[in-house]
């Protein structure tokens, strides 16, 4: 490559940087088409490869929010999960051989099966059901993934690339959760009457990287009281609570941190459902992709960030015959996270909850011996 066709490379990268992306949800979809919800029809238009759909109004309506794109001839706008929307009398998510599948029998039918997923102690029989529904629709490489954030999570990842430890779910399965009320289930990271939601999206390396939150395994979750708990409580049946839809919740495996993948982002949701991308992850730096006025405490939304600390592997350790990772040290402390919390592990380690499914304590550094 010649120095004056790098320099012009350098400069149209650089002018890029600096020229936010207007974002997906704000420019009219290219098809929109008629479909049904909940008995009505409305013009409408799928998103996230289909797996959600934004229906639309020229009156306000229930459920309905104000659409962000300013002129647009329908001033009202919805989200909906595919499993609602059909199409000429038929589900548009019969088509999606990624979607997930419930077999159908005398008294089963996907109202019984979310029944089931909020059921916790199930017996084997139900939860061979609910191994099949998940295993209809398996992660695989390349699924993106969204774990909630904090403000001041978003403040740490500046400086560590690192994933959060604990529980994520796949975006085609949440995509319709598109304000910060409706999120608040998927983990309770969000309070009530915040203007913004956040969340970190990357893409799935390796699928074995990632367990389900099912009992036995993970069962020490389920039964944290209140007061040990942070965010919703975990049902221990594979998916989160939710009194209209399957969500499937996955968690990354011993509840480790993972190095974070080329092309994660994080992501912005507000209280009118409108989708921003505010920062790009590659090369050990986020780069920003938004104009958005918004605070976040420790973090300039206009310039690049360098990360200087890049997580390789996650290290497992043993502290006082206890199984965990190591997520930070120094040379004389240790900080400890469980790989299986449960209320008995708490009271013989004081471990304290970091956030939803997450324990952690520092200890001597000597303490810790790895994992042979």
């Amino acid at each position: 490559m010649t120095r004056d066709l790098a320099s012009r490379r350098n400069r149209a990268a650089a002018l890029q940087q600096r020229r936010p992306a207007v974002p997906a949800d704000l420019t009219r979809p290219h098809q929109i088409v008629t479909v049904e919800w909940q008995g009505e029809k409305y013009p409408g238009a799928p998103y996230a490869e289909g797996a959600a759909w934004e229906l639309f109004s020229a009156l306000p309506r229930p459920d309905f929010l104000p659409n962000a794109r300013p002129g647009d001839e329908y001033p009202y706008r919805h989200f909906a999960h595919a499993g609602e929307v059909l199409r000429e009398g038929v589900p548009v998510s019969v088509a999606d051989d990624r979607s997930l599948t419930v077999p159908l029998g005398p008294g089963l039918d996907l109202e019984y099966v979310r029944r089931l997923t909020q059921t916790p102690h199930l017996d084997p029989a139900a939860r061979a059901l609910l191994d099949r529904v998940r295993n209809s629709s398996p992660l695989a490489p390349g699924d993106l993934l969204e774990r909630p954030v904090t403000p001041a999570q978003i403040a740490r990842l500046m400086e560590t690339a690192a994933v959060p430890g604990g529980f994520c779910y796949r975006r085609r399965d949440t995509a319709h959760l598109r304000t910060p009320a409706a999120r608040s289930v998927l983990g309770g990271e969000t309070e009530p009457g915040d203007a913004w939601a956040f969340a970190l999206r990357w893409p799935v390396a390796d699928p074995a990287d990632y367990h389900a939150p099912v009992a036995p395994d993970y069962e020490g979750l389920t039964a944290m009281p209140s007061s040990d708990r942070r965010g919703m409580p975990v049902l221990g049946t594979g998916f989160a609570i939710s009194a209209a839809h399957l969500l499937p919740e996955h968690v990354t495996a011993d509840l480790t941190d993972l190095p974070l993948p080329e092309g994660a982002k994080l992501v912005g949701y507000t209280v009118t459902g409108t989708e921003c991308e505010l920062f790009a992850y590659a090369d050990q730096r986020w780069t920003p992709l938004t104009a958005e006025r918004l605070e976040l405490p420790g973090v300039e939304l206009g310039r690049v960030h360098q990360v200087r600390r890049v997580l390789r592997e996650a290290t497992r350790v043993v502290w006082n015959g206890i199984t965990g990772s190591l997520v930070d040290a120094d040379e004389e402390w240790a900080r400890f996270r469980l790989c299986r919390p449960s209320p008995d592990v708490l009271t013989r380690t004081g471990a304290e909850a970091v956030r939803r499914g997450v324990y952690e304590k520092w200890v001597a550094r000597s303490e810790i011996a790895p994992v042979l």
